[in-house]
C-alpha cells in the first residue's frame, strides 16, 4: 500500500486532485479526507501528515501469457501488452507516442495469439494511468500503463472473459495482488 508524505497522490505525485464524492472506508473517520488525482484518476486518502492510495481490486488479478494482447482502436490501431486481468478489469501498457486516449470510455479486443480466440469490443473505463520512460531497442520511449474497469459487458462477454481469465489462472502463470 503506497503511502507518501503530503496531500498529493501516491502514484504520480501531483497535488493537483480533487475531493472524492463517494467517500470509503477510513474517510468516514474525522479528520480523513479521500481525493482523486486529476492527472492519473487514482484514488487515496489523506490523513494529516500522508496520502494513502485507496486500492479497489475485488478479485485476484491474473498475470497471462505475452501471447493474450489488446488492441486498441484510435488515431491507429495498436496492440498492448496485458499487465495484469480479472473479470473486473484489467491492466495494460502501450508505446503513448504512438496512441494518444481523448476519452476515459472506449472499447477495447482481446487477441490470444497461440489460440487463435478473440473478445472484441469490450467496453472499459480508464480508472488509473502511469506513465513512464523506457529505454527499448535504444530508443527513450514513452510508456503509458493503464488500469481499466470494464464496461457492461453482455452474457457472452461475461462467458469468454470468465474463460480467458480462468484459464490464466489454473496454468499457473503467476497469478498476483499488486
Amino acid at each position: 500500500m503506497p503511502v507518501i508524505f503530503g496531500k498529493k497522490c501516491p502514484r504520480c505525485k501531483t497535488s493537483d486532485c480533487r475531493p472524492l464524492l463517494n467517500k470509503v472506508w477510513p474517510g468516514n473517520l474525522p479528520g480523513v479526507q479521500n481525493f482523486t488525482c486529476s492527472q492519473c484518476k487514482q484514488d487515496f486518502f489523506y490523513i494529516p501528515p500522508c496520502s494513502i492510495l485507496i486500492d479497489k481490486r475485488i478479485s485476484e488479478r491474473v498475470a497471462p501469457p505475452n501471447t493474450l494482447l489488446v488492441r486498441i482502436q484510435g488515431e491507429r490501431q495498436q496492440f498492448a501488452k496485458i499487465e495484469d486481468i480479472s473479470m473486473e478489469g484489467i491492466g495494460f501498457s502501450y508505446d503513448l507516442d504512438l496512441q494518444k486516449f481523448a476519452h476515459e470510455n472506449f472499447t477495447i479486443d482481446l487477441y490470444n495469439c497461440k489460440q487463435g480466440t478473440f473478445l472484441k469490443n469490450l467496453p472499459v473505463q480508464v480508472v488509473s494511468s502511469r506513465v513512464s520512460v523506457q529505454k527499448i531497442a535504444g530508443h527513450q520511449t514513452t510508456i503509458l500503463r493503464n488500469g481499466a474497469r470494464f464496461g457492461r459487458l453482455n452474457r457472452t462477454q461475461k462467458k469468454i472473459l470468465k474463460d480467458f481469465v480462468e484459464g490464466f489462472n489454473s496454468l499457473g502463470t503467476g497469478s498476483n495482488n499488486r
